[in-house]
């Protein structure tokens, strides 16, 4: 199928965040493929979004995203946009506690897989332009204790935003790096249950002690996260390369 609707390409899109940017890109007229290493529930999100289709793709597997890259072009012939936001975290931890897997398994998905993943689409992405959007953290720009892995790897997407940046704007392609902070999401509540373990507080107190932190006093949602993806690969964002988007409700400079 080949037309003028442009192309996005969102990871981790089974659920949370990835999914409601797959919803907002949808209703803002995108084309979207949605991946995840859950195949069987990111194909059926797919149904539910006009003209969407779901593809099972580990993002720690440079062949799987290639072949997911060949799927789209073979059925849409173009790709626009790439929203790399799968992700994984464990519970918050000492790093004394930090297993090598678990070490392994934070960093190959949120930093190798975002590397592969662009890496697949590029080649496409360098013929037209583009827009790529990588899914940082607010803990990608100011760290915490306790969570010393996710941390590195959201500080290593950033900095990898920025290089790209530098290097594809001679292709006419932009990259960003969004920062949530806290959005309740599955991948947030392991990091509450750390915390309760840690501190031996309940977790709805750990939540309270959460939404203490941040300065408007509430936390974001998926929705809000959404809308500011959808802005970056809008044609209002296209002279917008390089640059950090905090939806954290002003945790970043708390």
């Amino acid at each position: 199928m080949n037309d003028d609707l442009q192309v996005a390409i969102v990871t981790g899109a089974a659920r949370g965040i990835g999914l409601a940017i797959a919803q907002r890109l949808t209703a803002d007229g995108f084309r979207v493929v949605l991946t995840d290493v859950d195949g069987e529930e990111v194909a059926k999100q797919a149904e539910a979004l006009p003209g969407a289709i779901g593809l099972q793709h580990d993002v720690r597997d440079a062949a799987a995203g290639r072949a997911v890259v060949e799927h789209v072009l073979a059925q849409f012939g173009r790709i626009d946009v790439l929203v790399n936001n799968a992700g994984t975290n464990i519970h918050a931890h000492p790093t004394v506690e930090v297993t090598e897997e678990d070490f392994n398994l934070v960093i190959d998905v949120n930093l190798k897989g975002t590397f592969l993943t662009t890496q697949a689409v590029l080649p496409t992405l360098q013929k037209g332009g583009g827009r790529i959007v990588n899914m940082s953290s607010i803990l990608g720009l100011k760290p915490v204790a306790n969570v010393a892995t996710y941390c590195a790897s959201k500080y290593a997407v950033t900095g990898l935003t920025q290089s790209w940046a530098a290097e594809l704007a001679q292709y006419d392609i932009t990259a960003n790096s969004v920062h949530p902070g806290i959005v309740a999401t599955a991948l947030h509540d392991r990091v509450v249950e750390g915390v309760s373990a840690l501190t031996k507080m309940s977790t709805d107190d750990a939540w309270a002690e959460f939404q203490r932190s941040i300065p408007l006093q509430r936390f974001q949602t998926v929705e809000d996260v959404a809308a500011v993806v959808a802005f970056l690969v809008s044609p209002a964002a296209k002279d917008i390369t390089g640059s950090e988007f905090k939806i954290d409700g002003g945790m970043g400079v708390a």
